[in-house]
């Protein structure tokens, strides 16, 4: 069976001396993503560039990499993983280009979500989905550079973390709304504001990702997928499968496998 996701290898708050040095000038032939938490300088296109603590990078398959320490120490989260579904599909995702976060999106939790999956050989569909969900929220910040500003911004990443974690989950809008600590009318304006979407929507939107994953590289009936996205009903799957996809689930999984 074909895995969506391959972490080669990955680390949380790993700390180098000042002299550490990465050059890989002929990269590899799986991404590298970094979160960086002291200054640091990366090389791009041969230019050095000194970066703040809190940057994101990931870089493209054989590009160069080159980075260093920019002080007494160098610490960062990173990993090293493939994908066999087209991670560039993600809207405005940017290659090879340190990008400051800063706190605005908590990096750090996402990376220790996906390590405990990978570490404990846990459901590797779920780290799948983490990943796309923290690209996500890194590259959105393009054409929503307020979003920061959206009050109780940081419980609201946190719920849509868990949200794309665990599609297959029972929630309910009063659930979400609770583990914001605002109220359910404000989630939804709130919500819209930070990511573009409704709360409800984007529900639908990862329960339908995590159920494209399940009829790709499961052999799983329409009803078992259904039933592993949320859904009590089949018919209601299929309809909202359809109207998302444009396709009924078993003839998106003929035609995605032919």
């Amino acid at each position: 069976m074909t895995k969506m996701l391959d972490i080669r290898n990955m680390g949380c708050d790993c700390v180098h001396n000042s002299d550490f040095v990465h050059y890989r000038p002929e990269g590899s032939n799986a991404y590298l993503m970094l979160f960086v938490k002291t200054k640091a300088v990366f090389f791009i296109d041969g230019e050095p560039r000194i970066t703040e603590p809190g940057t994101f990078i990931i870089y493209d398959l054989h590009s160069a990499q080159h980075y260093t320490a920019n002080g007494p120490e160098y610490i960062n989260d990173w990993m090293i993983f493939s994908f066999t579904d087209n991670i560039g599909s993600i809207p405005d995702i940017m290659f090879d280009t340190p990008v400051f976060i800063g706190d605005s999106v908590n990096i750090s939790s996402y990376f220790r979500l996906i390590a405990d999956c990978y570490y404990r050989k846990r459901s590797m569909d779920v780290a799948a989905h983490l990943i796309r969900a923290m690209l996500t929220d890194v590259f959105a910040g393009s054409e929503h550079t307020d979003r920061v500003n959206v009050p109780h911004y940081r419980e609201l990443l946190d719920l849509r973390r868990d949200i794309y974690a665990q599609p297959g989950r029972e929630w309910s809008v009063a659930e979400m709304a609770s583990s914001a600590n605002i109220s359910q009318s404000y989630l939804y304006m709130l919500y819209k504001q930070a990511f573009g979407v409704t709360c409800t929507a984007d529900l639908i939107n990862s329960r339908i990702e995590h159920a494209k994953h399940d009829l790709l590289y499961y052999d799983m009936t329409i009803e078992e997928t259904a039933y592993d996205c949320g859904y009590k009903n089949v018919e209601h799957f299929s309809r909202q499968f359809k109207k998302i996809t444009g396709l009924a689930p078993l003839a998106w999984r003929q035609r995605e496998k032919a």
